[in-house]
This record gives C-alpha cells, sequence and structure tokens, in this order.
C-alpha cells in the first residue's frame, strides 16, 4: 500500500482583510451574548442592523470570508511555484500573462507583492524608478533613478558595478549610448573634425532612431557643428539674453502698454 502523502493547502488561508473581519465577528458574537440590544451594538462598532444581523449567527470563519475573488485567484498556486523558484516580480507578472490572463502587467505585479506579502515570500523586484505602488516589507528592491543612470553617462556620477552590470545586460541601448556620449565628448576634448565625420557616418545609421536623428542633426548643421568643434568661441551669452527677453515679453503680455515693456527691456542712456 502507498502512502500519500497530504500537502496543506496555503491557497484557502485568509486575507488582511478578512482577518479584520473574523475578529470583528468575534467581537460583536460575544457582545451580543450580554447584550440583547441590536441596537447598542449597531452604536458600539458603527455597522447598520443588516450587518450585525448577518454577523449575530453562524460560524465566524465563514461568514468573515469575502465573496468577491480577484480573477487572479486561479493562478496563486502558479504564482507562489514561480516565486519559490526564485523568479523576480515582474518575470513572474509575465509568466502569468502568457496565460492568456485579461489583467494589465502592472495590476498582476500588485497582485503577485499581495501574494507575497499574504505568504511571507521573499520575492525580487528590481525597479527604475523610485515611484509606483508600495511594496511588502518581505520584498528585496534595489532602487536604480533614471536621474541616477542619467547622471553617471553625462557627469560622471557613481553606479556600482553590480547595478552597471545588470543594466548594461539587460536594455541593449545602453551600451551603444555610452560609446556614444564617450566618442562625442572626445570630439570637443582633442577638437579634432576628423572624429566628427566618423561620428556621424557611424551613427546615422543606428538602430536606436534618437541617436540616428541627432547624428542626421549633425550633418545638416554641419557648418555651425565644425565652428562650434574648431572654435573656442560661443553664443551661449547671447542666446542667455534672448531668453531673458522672451521671458520678460511673456510675462507683460496683455497686461500693460508697449511703452512700458520698452521701459523693461532698454538701458538708460547716459
Amino acid at each position: 500500500m502507498s502512502l500519500v502523502k497530504k500537502i496543506v493547502s496555503i491557497v484557502d488561508n485568509l486575507t488582511d482583510a478578512e482577518k479584520k473581519r473574523l475578529k470583528l465577528i468575534h467581537q460583536i458574537q460575544k457582545m451580543a451574548k450580554v447584550c440583547k440590544n441590536k441596537s447598542e451594538i449597531c452604536r458600539k462598532f458603527n455597522l447598520n442592523k443588516a450587518t450585525i444581523k448577518k454577523y449575530l449567527h453562524g460560524d465566524p470563519e465563514v461568514l468573515c470570508r469575502s465573496n468577491k475573488r480577484s480573477s487572479l485567484d486561479q493562478y496563486k498556486d502558479f504564482i507562489i511555484r514561480c516565486i519559490s523558484d526564485g523568479m523576480t516580480q515582474t518575470d513572474t507578472a509575465k509568466r502569468v500573462k502568457d496565460l492568456g490572463v485579461s489583467c494589465s502587467l502592472g495590476n498582476i505585479r500588485i497582485y503577485v507583492i499581495s501574494v507575497a506579502k499574504q505568504y511571507q515570500l521573499e520575492v525580487t523586484k528590481y525597479v527604475s524608478s523610485s515611484g509606483g505602488y508600495a511594496a511588502s516589507e518581505k520584498v528585496r528592491a534595489e532602487y536604480i533613478t533614471r536621474k541616477g543612470i542619467f547622471n553617471y553617462l553625462w557627469m560622471n556620477g557613481e553606479l556600482t558595478q553590480s547595478h552597471h552590470e545588470f543594466l548594461w545586460n539587460k536594455y541593449n541601448p545602453l551600451p551603444e549610448l555610452e560609446k556614444c556620449i564617450l566618442e562625442f565628448r572626445e570630439i570637443f576634448t582633442a577638437k579634432n573634425m576628423s572624429l566628427l565625420y566618423l561620428f556621424i557616418e557611424r551613427y546615422k545609421e543606428s538602430m536606436l532612431k534618437e541617436i540616428a536623428s541627432f547624428a542626421n542633426g549633425l550633418e545638416r548643421d554641419i557648418s555651425a557643428v565644425e565652428n562650434a568643434v574648431a572654435s573656442p568661441l560661443s553664443n551661449g551669452f547671447v542666446e542667455g539674453t534672448n531668453s531673458k527677453v522672451k521671458m520678460v515679453k511673456r510675462t507683460m503680455y496683455g497686461r500693460c502698454s508697449q511703452k512700458l515693456l520698452a521701459a523693461k527691456l532698454m538701458y538708460e542712456p547716459d
């Protein structure tokens, strides 16, 4: 005779809301034994008479359960297995999505977090920004902001080796983007026209449309770009002055006469 090991089901455990409701039902039934006045019980727990009547009699373990179930409940066992296998919350959500679930990927991720919290499982979450929903205390999360990546690429900011390897392996455009930035910076450091022409030829056919658009824009305005590379002079001061004038013009729009606008923009003669 073969022995069959019975596996305790964890799917039917109570949710946090059901646990609170169970505690409330126990309190109502305990008070009903010493107080027969339903109105007083209603005032005590701030509930209507219909709710009190429903909770007065019956098994609290049954009464506390909610009839409203998520369409994802049928995949709970599958989610638990994925988490137990060490999958991240995003990968778990994608696996559930592949099963034909109509929910959005974001809602599935939130459900994965709730399952991990309910059954005290540890699930790794790797996100690229600090926004979004709050993760449970049992979730290991590493946060890297887009600003942090921008600072690393443009301002020589700090980025740990593990984060660099993860991001550069996961997101294919990042290696090409980093190489493009370093080469473009080298053009102005070396003041070398040949590097400029090589840069344009190399990246105007790039698979990244943003880089290709940038390189084609350099080619269209090649005269100005050549001057920017060859000369230490800049029209930044003029552009800044124009911006100040435009700001004054916008703040004055529809408020005062042309005479006052001229007074704000023109220098007083000596």
